[in-house]
């Protein structure tokens, strides 16, 4: 099992595809409704040979074109680091309510898991802030620097223990031992670790777990249907482990719009605050709420990848596969798309493919259920 490598990477994707022309390989000019979209996504189908694939658009506030080959478009799937916008915003309530702060140390944040397992061996952990681990610059072993989590979520899915979803025996396995990679607040190294420590902090100010805290506050608040983390691989959690139809998850994007009241204005200045605080070279993109984040076409938009290829045993013993490559982003004018397709060695590419046909389709698609 190879999760090290491979498992929920995220993708500094741009969100491609806007232009008018139509897709390369179209023989005719796509009709001007969601149809087209079914054009190009049976099209790439045929050329790709998906063993499964799910494609989902949403505009105007309502899902307009929704196709599965090979698997029900409406029923859950696995989203891989998808999930960390979830967490993010689950953390966006806590700070929205007064039960948290962006600049809350993780001294203040899991006391009791600190009193439970004990002192860091890097005293500088504690110094490390919600804010940093959210915009992954708190100092801790990213993927670039060879992060630690990726050998616990092994060894754990290869025991049968990928099913338990309590983050706090999985941190303490390793991240009390573990040396910060650099001082908190330096240079931005994407961590799943960090998302496990978000996971926690969860659990812990609310009393309750990360899937049923999550579940209620934000999508019970926001009116869709309560998801779950995947029954195999909830071990994951916060940092990869939802199991969610993609028409409610592009239907819970619909909060990065900055009229959506849901975040409320402290949270929002916040996500304007930090383009300029962690991005000083490159203020047209940065990383808040579990999102990439984008200016220059609107406020914002948002998107986020996740890759998945895993093995292991379920609770019984059996062989698991936990297999996507996922991708979903919102643009500022309310147009979405999600993209799921099983791992492959040319997975990313077939989805990349798709992804900018379906943002040249765009263009052409005028008339909306």
């Amino acid at each position: 099992m190879n999760l090290r490598a491979a498992a929920f990477a995220v993708a500094w994707a741009a969100l491609a595809g806007l232009a008018a022309s139509a897709p390369a390989h179209a023989q005719t000019a796509p009709p001007d409704t969601p149809e087209a979209y079914g054009a190009v996504f049976d099209q790439w189908a045929k050329e790709r040979e998906p063993k499964s694939a799910i494609l989902v658009v949403r505009r105007g506030g309502k899902t307009v074109f929704v196709k599965g080959v090979g698997a029900d478009p409406l029923k859950p799937t696995l989203i891989a680091s998808l999930s960390k916008a979830i967490t993010g915003t689950c953390v966006a309530t806590l700070i929205r309510d007064g039960k948290l702060d962006f600049t809350t140390h993780l001294r203040g944040a899991i006391p009791q898991f600190f009193k439970q397992y004990g002192p860091p061996v890097d005293e500088r952990l504690y110094q490390a802030t919600v804010e940093e681990l959210l915009v992954h610059r708190s100092g801790l072993r990213g993927n670039a620097d060879d992060d630690s989590i990726y050998g616990i979520f092994a060894k754990r899915a290869s025991s049968g223990r990928g099913w338990v979803a309590a983050a706090t025996p999985v941190l303490s396995e390793y991240l009390l031992k573990d040396r910060l990679s650099r001082q908190p607040g330096g240079r931005y190294s994407y961590s799943n670790t960090g998302y496990e420590i978000l996971t926690a902090i969860i659990e812990e100010k609310t009393g309750q777990s990360y899937e049923d805290y999550c579940g209620q506050a934000v999508f019970g608040k926001l009116g869709i249907a309560v998801p779950g983390l995947h029954p195999d691989w909830r071990m994951l959690a916060g940092a990869g482990g939802w199991f969610i139809p993609g028409p409610d998850y592009l239907a819970f994007l619909d909060i990065f719009d900055p009229a959506h009241p849901f975040l409320g204005d402290a949270v929002k200045a916040w996500i304007d605050q930090a383009q300029k605080r962690w991005t000083p070279s490159n203020r047209d993109r940065w990383y808040s709420l579990g999102v990439n984040t984008w200016a220059g076409s609107g406020r914002w938009a948002v998107s986020h990848g996740g890759i998945l290829h895993a093995r292991g045993k379920n609770a019984q013993g059996d062989t698991i596969e936990g297999s996507v490559v996922s991708h979903a982003f919102r643009a500022a004018d309310g147009t979405a798309v999600f993209i799921a397709l099983p791992w492959a060695p040319d997975a990313e590419v077939s989805l990349n493919a798709l992804r900018r046909e379906i943002g040249m389709t765009h263009q052409a698609v005028k008339t909306l259920p």
